[in-house]
């Protein structure tokens, strides 16, 4: 009586276009069942990759979850098959959808794919400071959307990943030394040569320039009012250590050359008058 009662079951709900049975649930199970494990075993590979890339936390995390609702994705596909659902209408209704949601939210998914790009490739990293569309700062967090950086006077800069993934991008951290230069005017009486000996003492004694490369001082020009020298040096790549070290050697420079008498000339402008 009772397996008559089933069979009538699993006959009325077969009327609706598929079949159910328990070999149909059984099936489904089998196909969750290795979903999970691939989906464990996914994690483990995403996280590993991401690890021996020195990736961010959030590329591993945003990794794992889109190869989850990848595996999940097929896995449910593959259960509805095995209850016998018909599997071309209900991919096409997918695709409408899909479609529609693609040209609804193409600036989200470009953002998206764009931020996993830069979380991945890491053309910058957190704690980088970069300058990008008239920007300068420190990188705060890459999230899946957006880039936040923070400003050297204390703003937050919020960036979409696409903008920032196809725009140019000035990694100023990048490296572990960055060039440095500073421009001084001597005067056209005074004795370049022992202008630029000075200048390179100057370097020489400031602790946060590198012996390497070697510091240089060369004549960049014959100004309107001074011989100007560029002096060149090498130190640490951040904003702040930048201005600190060009705030010395400025200030080192304008010493030296007050004690021994090397004049740094005002700009000066002649204007002639003629009488008519």
């Amino acid at each position: 009586m009772l397996n008559n009662g089933l069979t009538v079951g699993w006959s009325e709900i077969s009327g609706l276009g598929f079949s159910v049975d328990p070999s149909s649930f059984f099936a489904g199970f089998i196909i969750l069942a290795v979903a999970w494990v691939l989906n464990k075993l996914s994690n483990k590979a995403v996280e590993k990759a991401i690890k021996k890339r020195s990736g961010h936390a959030h590329a591993e995390f945003t990794a794992k979850k889109a190869t989850s609702y990848a595996i999940y994705t097929i896995a449910g596909f593959a259960v509805l098959g095995a209850f016998g659902v018909p599997l071309s209408a209900l991919s096409t209704f997918l695709g409408l959808i899909g479609l529609g949601l693609s040209f609804a939210l193409r600036d989200t998914i470009a953002n998206f794919i764009a931020g996993l790009m830069i979380m991945v490739n890491q053309p910058f990293k957190v704690g980088d400071q970069i300058e990008t569309q008239g920007e300068e700062g420190t990188v705060k967090d890459i999230r899946i959307r957006a880039t936040d950086i923070r400003t050297y006077d204390g703003k937050l800069v919020i960036i979409p990943n696409s903008q920032l993934y196809n725009d140019v991008v000035i990694n100023n951290t990048a490296y572990d030394e960055r060039r440095f230069k500073v421009i001084v005017g001597v005067g056209y009486d005074d004795d370049v040569q022992k202008a630029k000996e000075l200048a390179e003492e100057t370097l020489d004694e400031i602790e946060d320039v590198e012996d390497t490369p070697e510091p240089q001082v060369l004549v960049e020009e014959l100004g309107g009012s001074s011989v100007n020298l560029q002096l060149r040096g090498w130190t640490k790549p951040s904003k702040a250590n930048m201005v600190s070290v060009t705030s010395d050697v400025t200030q080192k420079i304008k010493e030296k050359y007050d004690a021994e008498g090397i004049d740094i000339p005002y700009p000066i402008r002649t204007v002639y008058l003629n009488e008519e």
